[in-house]
């Protein structure tokens, strides 16, 4: 399935896997959205389908993107599979709430 990135007021919205094979695109869509606000940005996964580990450097990513803007990154609807990725590589579920 293709990966979408929803934006819609404060709260963008993911739809689709996030894949290895489909991170990059899904990154870039990610950036250019955060570039273009000057909003704390609120990820909402209710509308991904799988993930692996690439979610989660994905959301490394995008955290220090939101710092490096003076922003804050808040994740809604974590898929369960996300929250096990995280455990599994050693990071808590505060990882994606700090």
């Amino acid at each position: 399935m293709n990966s979408q990135v929803v934006i819609s007021a404060d709260i963008i919205l993911l739809k689709g896997d996030l894949l290895f094979s489909t991170i990059i695109s899904v990154r870039e869509a990610l950036e250019k959205a955060i570039d273009q606000t000057d909003k704390d940005c609120v990820l909402d996964f209710a509308g991904v389908d799988r993930v692996d580990s690439s979610a989660v450097s994905l959301w490394l990513c995008l955290e220090r993107k939101t710092r490096s803007r003076h922003l804050s990154l808040k994740a809604v609807n974590i898929p369960d599979e996300l929250s096990s990725i995280v455990s599994l590589v050693g990071l808590n579920q505060t990882a994606l709430n700090p």
